[in-house]
């Protein structure tokens, strides 16, 4: 039984630590949305902050269960290549 309510317990410290690690992702994606935001308003975005923000999601994508997240996530990247596609483009 002790083994049991131990094997629970690393569980838990286990899914708590995988939380805390997704809420900084996430907290460090919305930061830098917020830089590209403020990039936007000035009317420049640098190409490595759009790699950078790419390359971020897809390294994280794989771990989100959650559907809609996983949207969002996609939405987010997809934006952000086309913008980076936008710099390659001859006019």
């Amino acid at each position: 039984m002790g083994s049991i309510l131990a094997a629970q317990e690393v569980s838990d410290d286990d899914g708590e630590k995988a939380r805390q690690q997704m809420q900084k992702y996430g907290a460090d994606v919305l930061d830098r949305l917020d830089e590209i935001q403020r990039d936007l308003l000035v009317g420049a975005i640098p190409k490595d902050r759009l790699t950078n923000l790419a390359q971020t999601l897809r390294a994280k994508k794989s771990s989100v269960k959650d559907p809609a997240l996983l949207q969002i996530i996609n939405d987010i990247e997809l934006r952000a290549e086309v913008e980076l596609a936008k710099f390659t483009r001859k006019i």
